[in-house]
């Protein structure tokens, strides 16, 4: 890379101006305190012109190297930026202030020796853009600096996926092998009946007991264990932000659907699953089906890169087809007529749906209105948006009562602990009789 162009700092000037005029004004004045005055000053000069030259920084400082430590990181968590110039050249950096990030020192700027490092802490999930970094370096003395704004780095911060207390059973497993029990028999570790012993069973699961006592040959029947295909419908169609009232830390309707699909992601394929993702805006992106840790890591990734700056509301689309028996889980926040049209699509294909309710609690909340319209720094406003939202939450109410009257649970995202009573609900639904899907 080609070197910062060094000039001369307003001391250098200062000083080589100063001197020379203090040296001509006493030699011409014959005023020996004038001399005295001068040469200090341009022994100084003379030093760091000598030390530039020393030190070979005639064409100007090295450029300086940006060094990102992780690009990828946990919600909350801390990566460094180191950023390198010359060594014993005085570096000072400045890095604008970005939402939902932390930085060390807390306003981003300091100054080091050569080497300069930068902590940055990710609040919330998503691309976090650190930069441009403005960078200031200068000799030793102070004679001669050079400036430069180096590019920005993109550190992404991918959703935590919360542990969820909850059980991994599904209502019917549709794989070939896992951890699930199936209602098929064969061979597992869950014991189905003791029959008598036909031609092809294992010998090592002959019943001794049941043998000696009726003096035929009996064996243990089990039931076989089976994986399941777990499908994650994102609805990424509109982000809705929480209530002025709220707070800054609440989270959005995004925020509450990525950190929901990461928990969910996580749960089942912990337990060996095949987990795909289908957004129905076209933020996150279809993700294939998958199993195992590198499918955590490929579908945190994608959420990660999903973007909020626009804001915009996206044209949906829909999912045709889906394999009978597989368990969907829709993170939506239930607000437009496709996200629940695709659900009755779900149903009449005979999936096992799931419905996690990602508005934020502070939408139609009517407690901070107290019969007065909402002041928020002073000023009133006449567009009544609170008492239009809280009819609009009335409506969506509606909805909510009839996908659970049609079986549908739906279950609101708080947490980790959300969802543990609806699967504790669907592990028990595997002994319970089965209607045939019109």
């Amino acid at each position: 890379m080609r070197p910062l162009q060094a000039r001369a700092t307003a001391a250098m000037v200062r000083a080589v101006l100063v001197g020379c005029t203090a040296l001509v004004l006493g030699v011409l004045l014959g005023r020996p305190a004038l001399l005295l005055v001068g040469l200090p000053l341009l022994a100084w000069a003379l030093t760091a012109v000598a030390l530039r030259i020393l030190q070979d920084r005639e064409e100007g400082f090295p450029a300086p190297v940006l060094e990102p430590g992780l690009r990828t990181v946990e919600e909350g968590g801390t990566t460094a930026l180191t950023l390198r110039t010359a060594p014993g050249a005085l570096t000072a950096i400045t890095v604008p202030m970005q939402p939902h990030t932390r930085f060390w020192p807390r306003y981003g700027s300091l100054a080091g020796d050569g080497t300069v490092r930068l902590r940055v802490t990710a609040e919330r999930w998503g691309r976090v853009r650190v930069g441009p970094v403005h960078t200031l370096v200068t000799d030793p003395l102070g004679a001669f600096r050079a400036q430069a704004e180096v590019p920005a780095v993109t550190v992404r911060a991918v959703p935590s996926s919360s542990v969820l207390d909850a059980p991994v059973e599904v209502p019917t497993p549709i794989g070939v092998s896992g951890m699930h029990l199936s209602r098929r028999r064969g061979d597992g570790t869950a014991l189905s009946e003791v029959r008598e012993f036909r031609p092809g069973d294992r010998l090592h699961r002959i019943n001794w007991r049941v043998t000696s006592r009726t003096g035929r040959l009996h064996t243990n029947a089990t039931f076989t264990e089976q994986d399941t295909e777990v499908l994650i419908v994102t609805d990424t169609i509109a982000d809705i932000t929480p209530a002025p009232w709220a707070g800054d830390e609440a989270p959005s309707s995004l925020d509450m659907t990525v950190r929901a699909t990461a928990a969910v992601a996580r749960h089942y394929l912990t337990a060996g699953d095949r987990v795909t993702l289908f957004d129905l805006g076209h933020l996150i992106g279809p993700v294939p089906a998958g199993t195992g840790p590198r499918q955590l890591r490929v579908l945190t990734n994608a959420l990660a890169r999903a973007g909020r700056e626009d804001g915009a509301m996206r044209l949906p689309r829909r999912l045709r087809s889906v394999r009978s028996g597989t368990l969907v889980v829709v993170c939506s926040p239930l607000l437009h007529k496709e996200a629940i049209a695709q659900i009755g699509v779900l149903i009449s294909l005979g999936a096992d749906v799931v419905v996690v309710d990602t508005l934020p609690p502070s939408i139609g909340d009517t407690a901070p209105l107290r019969g007065r319209p909402v002041r928020q720094e002073g000023i009133s406003s006449d567009r009544f948006w609170p008492e239009a939202w809280a009819m609009r939450r009335l409506l969506r109410n509606s909805t909510v009562r009839e996908l659970r009257e049609a079986g549908v649970p739906v279950t609101t995202w708080e947490g980790p602990a959300s969802l543990a009573p609806v699967l504790l609900s669907l592990s028990r639904a595997r002994s319970a009789p089965r209607r045939r899907r019109s």
